[in-house]
This record gives structure tokens, C-alpha cells and sequence, in this order.
């Protein structure tokens, strides 16, 4: 059993055993079948005696007996019909003659009902003495025909004679005595050879059973020793097929089998080296198999770890369904092995496509041919990254506005404070009321344009958080009470709900982004506003939102896009930077400020600010409306 694995592996050479298992068995098996198959043939050649023999008597031999009983028995009362007639010559003649007439036309009618059995006889049989038989009853009934007639012939002479009283009527009884017992002969005759064949064909078929049944049981004796022979034979030839089969389910198990102790130079004993050889083989195929599935479970962890740290999303599909599909896909796009491809990405053609939009993400995707039937779906999430270089581009154009709008903020400030100043003091000086109201005029103009030279430096500096410990709610309530006058003049209603635990947030960018919406919300010609507060929930970072929805005209779409842009407006009196600082200012401190949605029946906003929650009591007092003024 011990071989060398390159022992194992070379495959075995011709050997020279000889094949006599299968001669054995094959020359045993021929034996039983030749007695089998002669036992067989001599029975059916004896059924088939037995068959023409039953076959001659229920269609020949008994039906003619019939025939024969028919005739013996019209012969009988013609016999009694003559007998009467030698008792009684002088009777009268008409019933006689009348009797003699049915007696001839029975007979006849009798031959050729024998004629028709013996002619549908004749074809059927085989054997000579049966045919010389059956020509010997043909010749029997034509002789009873020809009796029948002689003695018809001699019944009516024996009637005229006895008519006329003639001196031949003694001489005409004795021809009728004569041809009667012809005719009686003759009927015995054919009775007799009837019998004789029934009892014949009766005794060779019944000695063809017999032989059947000797000879039958003599071969089927010698079929069931000689298959016994062979049974035997073969277990005890075939008897280590068993432990080779053991050996087989134990190797089919994965268990290693044992040595098989066979010696025979037949083809069992080959059967069992050649089974050694294999078992051989396949221990070294199966060492180098699981060698292999080692380093293939290592590359396919390596890879699956690979797959797993990719942020894009990667997917093969084949047929329609995902065959691969990495945690990054399974989170962005719901799609995981086995499952249905989504009908939008299915829609896509291989190529390149950029910024796909999909369930408020945009996606660049790669797709390309993966096999015969496959597709490689190759995906990354770009929201942010588009986000943020929008974000980025809009940075830098304020940044460049800022700039360019300090210096010229810093060049009209000064005159304008001198101008203010110079003003004032002349003020004091005149006593015209005119005058004091035109200098008052100018001053107020002054103030003007120092407000919005304000607006402008405020939009020029960035900004960094300031982190105060606040209670949004009261925060939110002081912003209404400083902005109450405002709106009970324009006849704004406010409507104010929800709650948020205490924080530390920017409370001062905060004040600024609610006063503008606020006052944004005014100028549209709202009558009533709702300001909705809450958090984030727990398990995301946490957020403070603030939505602000009015029941003004609303806005267009396109004004809703462009809204956050410098210097966009739709006022006749407006700057365009309200929106634009607000959501800049919350941006500056990770904050967020987007309208959320607009329609006739009015425009709601929501602001997002990131906040640090405290405990409970850690704010002693709420947070007062602090200052700021609107952006």
C-alpha cells in the first residue's frame, strides 16, 4: 500500500494477468443458459404437439364423433322402420315410403356436415398417419352416401313390388335385408375409425406430456444446479469485491484506506493493485488540492479585505443580478450579492458617466464588460466633493468681493465719519429749522451708507465659532422679543415649537441667521411665520436645526437657486447679501443653510448648526437676546 508519491503519479504499465474470472463466470453462465434455453425449447415443441393434438380433437375428431353418434342413430330407427315393415308387408306403404325419405335426407345432411369438418381439418395437420386417417373418413362417408343410395334405390323397387303383389317381392326383401346392413356396416365402420383416432391422438398427447414433463424437469434440474454453480462460484470468486467496496466508501468518506489483502492474479487481484495505485494518487492530488485551496482562501480573504476597505462601490453583475458586491456598494446603492441590479443603474451603457444622480447622491460611475455575460460596476459617492467645490468656488468669489469691498469700505468710511461729524457740529451752530431738517436729512443718509459699508466688512472677514453654553428655545425667544415691535407693525404673526437640550453652539451666528430670515420674511409680505427647533437624534453628531417657514408669494425656482448668491435679489430696495452671509457665517462654523422648499402657499428654510450637548441644569439662566444686528 506504501508507495512513493512519484510512484503514485506514474500510471500503471500492461500487465499480463490472465482474465480467467471472466471466463469462469462467462462459460458458467453460458452452461446454465443452454440447459435453461433447452429445457424451454423442448417444452414448447411438446405444447406444441399438445396443441395440434387438442386442436385435431376439438375441431376434427370430436365434432365428426358427433356426426358419427348422428349417424348411428338414424340407422338404429331405420333398422326399427324396417323391422316393422318385414312384421307388417301388407300395410299400408305412405308412411314407410315418407320415413324412408327423412332417413336418406339425415344421412346425406350428416356426410356433409363430416365433408365440411374433415375439409377444415386436412390443412391443420402434420403428421401422416392423422392425414391418411382423414382420408380414410372421406372415403367412409362417400361409401355411406353410395350404401345410403343402393339402399334408397332398393326400398322403392321392394315398394313396387309389394304393390303389385308380384312374384318378385320375396326376392326385393332380400336386397333390402342386404343394403341395410351394408349401410349399417358402413356407419359402424366410420364410428369405429372415429373412435380409434380420438383414442390415439388422446394417447399421443398424453405421452407428449409426459416426455415434456421428464425432459423439462430433467433440464430445468440441470439449469438450477448449474446455476447454483455459478452463484457460488462467484461469491466465492467475488468475495473481496466486498472489502474493495469497503475500501471505496472509506476513500469516498475522506478517511484513508487500509491495505487489501488480495492475492488472486485474476481481475479482482489486478482490480485491488490498480485500486492501491489510485489510492495513492489521490492522496497526493488531494495534499497539492488542499495546498492550493490554502493559498486560495488567503488570496480570496486578502482580496475580500481588499474589497472592504474600498470607499467606492464595486459590483459584477451577471444576468442582471449582483455575483459581487463590496460593503461600500451594499451601502450606497442597497445592492447585495444575489440581489436584482437597480433599474437606473441597469439603464446605464459601459462608459464613463459623471455625477449620476441618484436618491439625493450623485455618482461618477465606471461601466464596463466583466466576462462573457457580465458587467463591472466600479462607483463613487461625489455629493460632497461637488458640494464642497461648489462651496469652494462660492468662498472664493465672496472672499475676492470681500476684499475688493473692504478697500472701498475703508476708503468711503473715513469721509463718511467726517462728514457725519461736520455735520453734527454744524447742526449745533444754525438755527434755521430748514436747515437743521436738511442737515438732519444728511445725517440720516450718513448712517445709511455706514450700515451698509457695515454689511459689506461683515461679509468681507471670515469667521470662527465662539462656543457659549446656551438654551436654544429661550435663545430663540429673545431673538422674537427684540424683533417684536418689528413685527407687530408689519403684522407678522410667529408661531414657535419644539425644544432642544442645552448646548454650547456660535449663539451669535445664530441671532444673525434668524433675524435675517425673519426680516426676509416681512419684506415678502408674510402674515404668519412658524419656527420649528429641534436635534439631531442620538448616534449622528449633533446637529441644532432650526426651520422658518413663512405663508408668503414664495419663489420662483430659479430665484430658489440662486438665492445664496452675492448680490442676487429680487427687492427693489435689497442688497442680495442677507442670505448670502448667513449661509456663509454657518458654513464658516460647519454650519448649513439651504431652502428646503417654495410654492405659492410660501418658502421654508432650515438652518443647521453644530452644537456640544451638556447636561441638564448646566445653563443657569436662558440665554438673553444677546447682540448683532441683522445681516
Amino acid at each position: 500500500m506504501a508507495r512513493s508519491p512519484a510512484e503514485a503519479g506514474r500510471a500503471p504499465g500492461p500487465r499480463s494477468a490472465p482474465r480467467t474470472l471472466r471466463n469462469r463466470i462467462l462459460a458458467a453462465f453460458l452452461l446454465a443458459m443452454l440447459a435453461t434455453s433447452a429445457a424451454l425449447v423442448h417444452g414448447l415443441v411438446q405444447l406444441r404437439d399438445i396443441g395440434l393434438a387438442l386442436a385435431v380433437l376439438d375441431d376434427g375428431y370430436l365434432p365428426m364423433a358427433e356426426v358419427t353418434a348422428r349417424l348411428e342413430a338414424i340407422t338404429r330407427q331405420l333398422d326399427r322402420e324396417h323391422d316393422q315393415l318385414a312384421l307388417e308387408p301388407d300395410g299400408p306403404l305412405g308412411g314407410h315410403r315418407a320415413s324412408a325419405a327423412l332417413y336418406g335426407a339425415s344421412l346425406t345432411d350428416a356426410c356433409s356436415d363430416g365433408d365440411r369438418i374433415l375439409d377444415r381439418l386436412r390443412p391443420r395437420v402434420r403428421d401422416a398417419n392423422e392425414a391418411r386417417a382423414i382420408e380414410l373418413m372421406v372415403r367412409s362417408l362417400d361409401e355411406i352416401r353410395g350404401a345410403q343410395t343402393a339402399y334408397a334405390s332398393a326400398f322403392r323397387a321392394w315398394v313396387d313390388a309389394a304393390e303389385t303383389q308380384g312374384e318378385r317381392l320375396a326376392a326385393r326383401t332380400d336386397e333390402l335385408d342386404r343394403r341395410r346392413s351394408e349401410l349399417v356396416l358402413r356407419v359402424d365402420g366410420i364410428s369405429q375409425l372415429v373412435e380409434g383416432r380420438i383414442g390415439a391422438v388422446s394417447k399421443r398427447a398424453a405421452q407428449a406430456q409426459e416426455r415434456a414433463l421428464a425432459v423439462g424437469g430433467a433440464l430445468s434440474l440441470l439449469a438450477v444446479v448449474l446455476s447454483s454453480l455459478l452463484a457460488g462460484a462467484a461469491l466465492l470468486t467475488l468475495r473481496p469485491i466486498g472489502a474493495l467496496t469497503e475500501q471505496v466508501q472509506r476513500l469516498a468518506a475522506g478517511e484513508r484506506p487500509g491495505p487489501l489483502a488480495v492475492s488472486s492474479n485474476d481481475e479482482v487481484g489486478v482490480l485491488a493493485r490498480e485500486f492501491e495505485t489510485m489510492v495513492g494518487a489521490v492522496a497526493e492530488r488531494d495534499r497539492r488540492l488542499k495546498e492550493r485551496a490554502s493559498d486560495l482562501d488567503r488570496l480570496r480573504l486578502r482580496l475580500r479585505r481588499v474589497l472592504d476597505t474600498i470607499r467606492a462601490g464595486i459590483v459584477v453583475a451577471e444576468h442582471g443580478h449582483a455575483a459581487v458586491a463590496n460593503p461600500a456598494a451594499e451601502r450606497m446603492w442597497g445592492v447585495a450579492p444575489g440581489m436584482a441590479l437597480p433599474g437606473w443603474l441597469v439603464a446605464l451603457a459601459p462608459g464613463r458617466h459623471e455625477a449620476v444622480a441618484h436618491g439625493g447622491h450623485q455618482y461618477d460611475l465606471d461601466i464596463v464588460p466583466f466576462g462573457l455575460h457580465g458587467t463591472l460596476v466600479v462607483g463613487e459617492d461625489v455629493t460632497r466633493r461637488i458640494a464642497d467645490r461648489e462651496r469652494l468656488a462660492r468662498s472664493e468669489r465672496l472672499a475676492l468681493v470681500g476684499q475688493m469691498l473692504a478697500q472701498i469700505t475703508h476708503e468711503v468710511r473715513n469721509p463718511l465719519n467726517a462728514m457725519s461729524l461736520n455735520a453734527e457740529l454744524l447742526a449745533d451752530e444754525l438755527e434755521d429749522d430748514e436747515h437743521r431738517d436738511m442737515l438732519a436729512t444728511i445725517n440720516q443718509e450718513i448712517r445709511r451708507l455706514e450700515t451698509l459699508t457695515g454689511r459689506y466688512l461683515e461679509l468681507a472677514r471670515g469667521r470662527r465659532a465662539e462656543l457659549v453654553a446656551t438654551e436654544p428655545l429661550p435663545l430663540v425667544q429673545g431673538v422674537l422679543r427684540v424683533e417684536e415691535e418689528a413685527l407687530r407693525r408689519a403684522g407678522v404673526e410667529v408661531a414657535l415649537a419644539g425644544a432642544a437640550a442645552p448646548c454650547e453652539l456660535d449663539a451669535d451666528t445664530l441671532r444673525r441667521a434668524l433675524r435675517n430670515l425673519l426680516r426676509n420674511a416681512v419684506e415678502a409680505g408674510a402674515r404668519r411665520v412658524g419656527i420649528q427647533i429641534g436635534q439631531d437624534p442620538p448616534g449622528r453628531p449633533p446637529v441644532l436645526w432650526v426651520e422658518v417657514a413663512d405663508d408668503g408669494p414664495g419663489m420662483a425656482p430659479d430665484d430658489a437657486r440662486q438665492a445664496f448668491d452675492p448680490f442676487y435679489t429680487t427687492k427693489a430696495q435689497g442688497t442680495g447679501l442677507g442670505l448670502a452671509i448667513s449661509r456663509q457665517e454657518l458654513e464658516d462654523v460647519g454650519g448649513s443653510l439651504a431652502c428646503v422648499e417654495t410654492s405659492a402657499a410660501g418658502t421654508r428654510f432650515r438652518l443647521r448648526l453644530p452644537m456640544v450637548r451638556l447636561p441638564e441644569g448646566a445653563v443657569d439662566a436662558a440665554e438673553g437676546p444677546g447682540p448683532g444686528g441683522a445681516a
